[in-house]
């Protein structure tokens, strides 16, 4: 008994000590899958670039704080948030219920479709023409859990899964998978980039992306007032216009504030 009342002891202390620790720190520690474009990726110098490095950015510069930039693999962004190894994670992360019974995450800046991309003389042209094809999806997206949810319902013969989103349509543009299912906005630049692809069919999902964070962050309600005042000064159309062409629509994540989602 008097053990464990001095184990907690302990971890409140190193809870306490980790809080003050980043009050006081002048950088945001912000982990981000580089492979991601638009929203994020490396240019040839090394320098991240991309929709959600601006907003990470702009929130740093007005919470008058550095930001920080690691590299990691997607799955990998989800322990290092909870494990403390960085403050806040980037990646075209959905806010999802089951996602915050775990994790925290600030307001969303961007509302989001799923889509299935495959080549442009693929006779794909709706979710019942998937019957009997093979599929990819980046392991642990969103894409990847649409995939496996409904891959008995469309006769789906095999869902493959990749750690890259370039792997992923390489595979497309080859020929040796029907489509690849994801994020309709990754897949629309990645295709200004690889001819011979088109957007099969869209899904609409619902998903809105967010910066994640542990649980309890003491930065959390900071940065997402950096958040709301980036919408309403116009910050985010800005940066919505330089990475798509066109203004955020009306109504959307990207220009309305709103607080911290809460788990169900």
């Amino acid at each position: 008994m008097r053990f464990g009342y001095l184990r907690a002891l302990i971890a409140a202390a190193f809870a306490l000590a980790a809080t003050a620790s980043a009050i006081a720190q002048d950088k945001i520690i912000v982990g981000a899958y580089p492979s991601n474009p638009p929203w994020e990726f490396k240019t040839e110098s090394g320098n991240f670039q991309g929709f959600e490095i601006e907003v990470a950015e702009g929130v740093a510069e007005r919470l008058g704080m550095e930001v920080e930039f690691q590299d990691m693999g997607f799955q990998a962004l989800f322990a290092a948030t909870s494990s403390g190894r960085i403050d806040f994670a980037i990646s075209s992360i959905s806010v999802t219920n089951e996602r915050l019974q775990n994790q925290s995450f600030t307001q969303p800046y961007y509302d989001s479709d799923g889509t299935v991309v495959g080549r442009e003389d693929s006779d794909v042209s709706s979710l019942e023409d998937l019957k009997g094809k093979v599929i990819g999806v980046v392991a642990g997206t969103t894409g990847d859990r649409w995939a496996n949810e409904n891959k008995e319902e469309l006769g789906i013969a095999e869902v493959r899964s990749y750690n890259a989103q370039q792997d992923l349509l390489l595979e497309v543009q080859n020929g040796r998978i029907e489509g690849g299912a994801g994020e309709i906005a990754g897949f629309q630049y990645a295709m200004t980039q690889m001819p011979g692809l088109k957007i099969l069919v869209r899904i609409p999902t619902g998903e809105r992306f967010a910066m994640m964070t542990r649980k309890d962050h003491p930065l959390l309600e900071k940065v997402n007032d950096a958040i709301s005042e980036m919408k309403e000064d116009g910050t985010l159309a800005e940066i919505h216009r330089k990475w798509f062409g066109v203004d955020p629509d009306p109504g959307t994540s990207t220009v309305t504030p709103m607080p911290v989602p809460q788990p169900e």
